[in-house]
């Protein structure tokens, strides 16, 4: 996708998904990158990007989800307990203070 600093820094992800950014890093504005973000760090939040589960693997103490984001697959885990089931919509958001930016060409990190 694209950093994008427009009042606020997102990430546009493909299909125009969005994605939030605790800063852009200077003179990032439509420069392609890759966003990271680890399993953990994704919430259930009403104001996350829609995403369709396509597996639910309980592992006891936590629950993985795979699921399909702007048509790219991610992995989320949680703690807590969700009675999820493959083709359900959800809200995912992942923590801005959390993520990391690569360059899309490189693949080396962009600071902020």
């Amino acid at each position: 996708g694209n950093v994008k600093v427009n009042g606020a820094a997102y990430f546009e992800g493909p299909n125009g998904v969005k994605l939030p950014l605790k800063s852009a890093p200077a003179n990032s504005d439509g420069k392609p990158a890759v966003y990271g973000v680890r399993p953990e760090h994704f919430t259930i939040a009403d104001d996350g990007a829609e995403a369709e589960i396509v597996v639910v693997e309980p592992t006891g103490s936590e629950t993985q989800v795979f699921a399909k984001l702007g048509g790219e697959q991610v992995v989320a885990v949680f703690r807590e307990r969700h009675l999820f089931n493959p083709g359900d919509k959800v809200r995912l958001k992942p923590d801005p203070a959390l993520v990391h930016l690569f360059d899309d060409g490189t693949g080396k990190r962009l600071n902020s």
